[in-house]
């Protein structure tokens, strides 16, 4: 089988490569080449597609179509557009599939930027003109899958971003305002985008919130299906292990209930792991293997364990002259002579000795964050004229005035920051739902490798699909004040809402009690306001302070901030 499956790649691989000639310089999509990819991916999406069968298919940048044959196969739509642009070296393919006798396929050789733009779709007459509906029902006579893959890096100067979150950032701004392919109920929209680009779509960490990754929250369900080791480093920092194993065994408990596999050999080693732990508690053999709280995995770990296992086994020496697997400690003056392998596995361990002591001391500081947020969770849930709420809350304020001291205190700065950083992950993750979106994940996405692209690279599938009913629509006109927002905040070198200032003056003091979710500890936000990082911010909080700068009478025109 998995010959085959080889076979079918390398075949598809090929005709990707023959079909770019040298004559066309315009900068190449990544292609899908891989049948069983297709077929594993479809695996798990079949069955929400079953209610699209004989709707109409928008497919942008089909490239090899392979992916597209694939879908179209499933869903047999009414009408499948293939939208490519007029100097693609796949045209010639692309022509073949609308030929077929019988077919419902129709090729468009639009330019890419049109290729997206509902209404071109309108125009041409291959839409119906859209009208305004309440309808919150999604909307499923369309479903949109796209490629936004390149395989020459976009340009982003001048602050443009990648094409997947410029696509998405007008895909979100349609949805809140109900026009083009929304204005009947939200339209769906498989995505393949590069595996870096995830990192702003959908973090895995607080740090890596930004303005789409809230825009998306507010107005979407995005499904990792697909996925690589490069969409789980990408840029962003990683989580303390066990909020990232504390999400995973909740994602594997949904996997489980809800019948949901990961094909052999598309397992990630966090899914792996889980997998693993919980077999061994099943069997009563859990033991101690519980991580350490803020120890995470890195790329040298392995190398190290390998290092050390080849030492024991009497591999390689301490130094020259010393046989290999002697123990003795090295004589004075042969650290010189130390061999290349001992001297990098001393080099890695003395890394790890470093960052354990770091981690240990930013843990201490940890657990007394948590007995803090313990009182706070305390206070809240007791009424306000209880006379043991102020007391709860007076013990509160001492114990995170003497943390505040030890942080001071503190001389290395790694410490704070790791502090600092691990406290909002943990925060964010225990509340309910969780903050994060990859922390709602349905399923674990399943590992792509990068030869089932071509030209190699890590691509990711996501599903996006507009939650209905919308809970944070904006009314026509009311979008640009929503982006400058978050722009505003997301853009700003200050971490906290403090920000507000650089809109206008007085606008901290103006917009922050009209959003009472800012000072709720149990919507998620700090009974101190400057406590709650701008990473934070719930979809709930996002929408008050639009609403709330919409309305406030001294804002300044946009066209002046």
């Amino acid at each position: 089988m998995a010959q085959l499956s080889q076979a079918a790649s390398n075949s598809f691989r090929q005709t990707a490569r023959t079909l770019r000639h040298k004559k066309f310089k315009l900068r190449s999509k990544v292609d899908i080449v891989s049948p069983l990819l297709c077929d594993d991916a479809l695996k798990r999406l079949t069955p929400s597609l079953q209610a699209y069968k004989g709707c109409t298919v928008i497919d942008i940048n089909p490239g090899l179509g392979l992916w597209s044959s694939k879908i179209h196969e499933i869903i047999q739509p009414r009408k499948h557009y293939l939208a490519e642009p007029p100097r693609s070296p796949f045209l010639p393919h692309l022509a073949s599939f609308a030929s077929q006798e019988n077919a419902r396929y129709q090729l468009l050789t639009w330019e890419d930027k049109y290729c997206w733009r509902p209404d071109r779709y309108v125009a041409e007459g291959l839409l119906p003109p859209f009208e305004a509906s309440k309808s919150q029902e999604p909307n499923k006579s369309i479903l949109v899958i796209a490629n936004s893959a390149v395989s020459q890096p976009q340009s982003r100067s001048r602050g443009t971003g990648s094409k997947s979150h410029l696509a998405l950032l007008d895909w979100v701004h349609d949805i809140r305002r109900r026009i083009g392919f929304h204005a009947g109920g939200g339209v769906r929209m498989l995505l393949w985008c590069p595996a870096k680009d995830t990192t702003a779509i959908i973090p895995r960490t607080i740090v890596s919130r930004s303005k789409i990754s809230l825009s998306l929250e507010m107005t979407c369900h995005v499904e990792p299906i697909v996925g690589s080791d490069e969409s789980a480093r990408g840029k962003q920092k990683r989580r303390d292990q066990s909020v990232e194993l504390t999400s995973a065994k909740r994602v594997l408990k949904r996997m489980r209930d809800s019948g949901i596999t990961l094909p052999a050999g598309r397992e990630s080693e966090l899914y792996k792991q889980v997998q693993e732990e919980s077999k061994r508690a099943d069997e009563g053999n859990a033991g101690n293997q519980a991580p350490s709280a803020t120890v995470r995995a890195r790329g040298w770990h392995k190398e190290l364990q390998e290092l050390q296992d080849r030492f024991a086994a009497g591999e390689f020496a301490k130094a020259d002259g010393m046989r290999p697997g002697d123990q003795s400690k090295l004589p004075r003056g042969a650290e010189r002579a130390r061999t290349s392998q001992y001297a990098r596995m001393v080099e890695l361990e003395n890394n790890l000795k470093h960052i354990q002591k770091r981690t240990n001391a930013a843990e201490q500081l940890l657990q007394e964050q948590a007995g803090i947020d313990a009182l706070d969770t305390r206070a809240n849930s007791l009424p306000p004229n209880d006379p043991q709420k102020q007391a709860v809350l007076q013990e509160m304020q001492e114990r995170k005035k003497k943390l505040q001291e030890r942080l001071e205190m503190t001389r290395n700065p790694h410490v704070r920051e790791e502090f600092v950083y691990f406290k909002h992950d943990r925060k964010a993750s225990s509340q309910v739902p969780p903050l994060l979106m990859w922390d709602q994940r349905r399923a674990e996405p399943m590992k792509a490798y990068d030869e089932e692209f071509f030209p190699e690279q890590s691509l990711s599938l996501l599903d996006i699909e507009p939650k209905q009913p919308l809970l944070f629509p904006l009314a026509e006109g009311d979008g640009n004040f929503s982006t400058t927002l978050l722009s505003t905040l997301f853009q700003n070198g200050k971490n906290n809402l403090t920000a507000l200032e650089t809109l206008a003056p007085g606008a901290f003091d103006a917009l922050i009690p009209k959003v009472p979710a800012l000072t709720d500890p149990g919507r998620g936000g700090e009974r101190d306001v400057r406590d709650l990082p701008i990473s934070r911010l719930t979809p709930e909080m996002a929408h008050g302070l639009t609403k709330a700068w919409i309305e406030w009478p001294f804002k300044p025109d946009l066209i002046d901030i």
